[in-house]
């Protein structure tokens, strides 16, 4: 868990773009394999942006479908709610591909929605004149670092030039997201990780003296710090007295989220924003839980909303990438690929390769 793979159990992966600095998380492993040429598709899980944000971090492609549009079978389930499968490849053209490849019904999980799959390849068009683009006020501000504010601002003046518009507009419920996200998040990963507790599941410890004694010392050496943080504070939220102080509150804030996307979807076709609002941050540098929790602030409201959302490589800083973030109405994948594929016609940031690929 975690924005950096620094929590990871076997170890923290590195990014291509410079060995120094973090992949991103959690998905961190299957970004950084498709940036450094490794492999020219993965698969990730995403429950606050642990698609997007690695996808950002190391200038590759990378999606998030509607919730249910993919199955989640055979995950290891963290936020049942909020997961969801998706996509990393360099272009728009191979997510699309692999998007229709993997989504669909599927009997072994219940949350899969039994919806229509187009081919998404089949459909690209990189015709978006008269596309409406909202552009949400509390994700564009002084929390985003100026060359990334000014890398995500010429991205849309670039789909203007091809016929879009794109306006600010008020989307005040997103400043409760991270809130909101670290209550959900941790009490149903509280909820789904009780299980491996050394009798079934996972690590078994080696010297218990009695049942409890083999509970405790198993997740005591199975969870790392990060997850043990989320799971104490997933039990609190739920615990009896607090339940409703905590867990019924972030639910009805979540709700105002999904509404906001709604009600701007009825004016707007897509919603974009930075996918993070820093580049890759250092091995290291960022020790405080809560300052590395800020990271996933522009990527958390698509899982509170359920929609699809997308990080395309928009820009440079430091010779490090940007990312941009195309949010969409649910089930309409469609467009997002689109809005990328058109941008990806006159751009070529998706083709620039990490200096370890020249290695």
């Amino acid at each position: 868990m975690g924005s950096s793979t620094e929590n990871s159990a076997f170890f923290t992966t590195r990014n291509p773009w410079s060995l120094e600095h973090v992949s991103g998380g959690s998905s961190g492993g299957s970004a950084a394999c498709v940036s450094a040429g490794i492999t020219p598709l993965s698969l990730g899980s995403d429950t606050g942006g642990s698609i997007r944000q690695p996808a950002s971090f190391c200038g590759v492609v990378g999606l998030k479908p509607t919730y249910g549009r993919v199955s989640r079978y055979g995950l290891v389930a963290f936020a049942s709610s909020l997961d969801q499968i998706g996509p990393f490849s360099r272009s728009v053209e191979d997510s699309a591909a692999l998007l229709s490849t993997i989504s669909g019904s599927d009997p072994f999980d219940a949350t899969s929605i039994d919806q229509p799959v187009p081919d998404f390849l089949l459909q690209l068009s990189e015709d978006i004149k008269g596309l409406k683009i909202a552009v949400p006020a509390q994700l564009f501000d002084s929390k985003m670092d100026p060359e990334i504010i000014q890398s995500v601002t010429q991205a849309l003046d670039t789909l203007k030039a091809m016929g879009a518009t794109w306006e600010m507009v008020d989307m005040s419920s997103l400043i409760a997201a991270i809130s909101t996200y670290y209550i959900i998040a941790p009490a149903e990963a509280s909820a789904n990780l009780s299980r491996y507790d050394g009798v079934r599941y996972t690590q078994r410890a080696a010297n218990a003296d009695n049942l409890m004694d083999l509970y405790i010392q198993s997740r005591s050496e199975g969870f790392g710090p990060e997850v043990k943080r989320r799971i104490i504070l997933g039990t609190f939220v739920l615990s009896s007295g607090y339940y409703d102080a905590y867990y019924t509150k972030a639910q009805k804030a979540r709700t105002l989220i999904k509404d906001s996307f709604q009600s701007i979807f009825s004016d707007y076709d897509v919603v974009i924003s930075p996918t993070s609002p820093t580049t890759a941050f250092k091995v290291g540098e960022k020790e405080d839980p809560l300052s590395m929790y800020v990271s996933d602030i522009a990527t958390i409201p698509a899982n509170m909303a359920g929609i699809p959302a997308m990080s395309i490589p928009c820009g440079f800083s430091n010779n490090l990438p940007i990312g941009l973030q195309i949010m969409g109405k649910a089930f309409d994948e469609q467009t997002i690929l689109n809005v990328g594929y058109a941008f990806q016609q006159v751009t070529s940031f998706h083709e620039d390769q990490p200096p370890i690929c020249e290695n």
